[in-house]
């Protein structure tokens, strides 16, 4: 594997200059894209796509105007944006997507001037949070069926099967993960991944409009915790759900 770039420099990469991070609410992409935004070099795009999602099928989110009027509400405009020249601060772009905002009306062709890797979290767990958080959840809030037919659309554009990284593992071992997903990236792994600023100090995910309500954990944090077993405890009306979500998880999981 080649080596693009320094510990202490600037990383060069020469193919697939757009990172693209597909998966579900709640399964701590955050904290993942957190952990990239600390590379040199590294753009970050958080969920560009959410503006126009919100003005197709009318979620009603706490923020959905300022989100709507801040950031590009165009589906079109936001494909050139994620897949095009990056600034000259910039060496690659690390764009964190959740699966059901790509909508399915448009073209898939765009996925092969991305490296697309996905991240997986047991659909309890995201049940769970998702319900903590807003008190309501359905299937499509969760949208794990749409990262599984995004996942088969990259398979099928670029021939090969892309990484899929299991969130619980990421949070119980994220040097290894990070490594192995830079290795995967040929993009250099550097120590400070492994920890940031607290309250989103100099971070592009702050100018998020949702930044106070869904990135709590990662906003107070300083870095990686360690890992904590915990119990789950799903309410009876959520385990529907949870059974609808498994069998995607399942064929994903399958990947890792």
């Amino acid at each position: 594997m080649p080596n693009f770039g320094v510990e202490k420099g600037i990383n060069r990469m020469t193919t697939n200059k757009h990172i693209a991070l597909w998966t579900c609410p709640r399964s701590r992409s955050t904290l993942m894209t957190r952990a990239f935004e600390q590379l040199d070099g590294c753009l970050i795009f958080d969920e560009p796509f959410y503006a126009p999602y919100l003005l197709k099928h009318g979620f009603n989110h706490p923020h959905r105007q300022e989100i709507i009027e801040s950031t590009e509400s165009n589906y079109e405009k936001v494909i050139q944006q994620i897949t095009g020249s990056l600034p000259n601060s910039a060496s690659f772009s690390f764009q964190k997507h959740i699966a059901k905002h790509a909508l399915p009306e448009f073209s898939r062709d765009w996925l092969k001037s991305l490296h697309n890797v996905f991240l997986i979290r047991d659909p309890k767990e995201i049940v769970l949070s998702w319900y903590k958080v807003l008190g309501n959840v359905t299937f499509h809030d969760i949208g794990i069926a749409d990262l599984y037919t995004i996942f088969q659309d990259v398979k099928a554009l670029t021939g090969n099967s892309p990484l899929v990284i299991d969130s619980t593992e990421f949070v119980r071992n994220p040097k290894d993960i990070l490594k192995r997903l830079c290795a995967n990236l040929e993009v250099t792994f550097s120590e400070k991944m492994l920890s940031w600023e607290p309250e989103l100090k100099d971070s592009n995910l702050s100018l998020s409009s949702f930044a106070p309500s869904w990135y709590s954990t990662v906003r107070n944090s300083s870095g990686f915790l360690p890992y904590e077993e915990k119990a789950i405890n799903i309410p009876d009306d959520l385990i529907p759900i949870v059974e609808d979500c498994l069998p995607f998880y399942e064929k994903l999981y399958q990947e890792v």
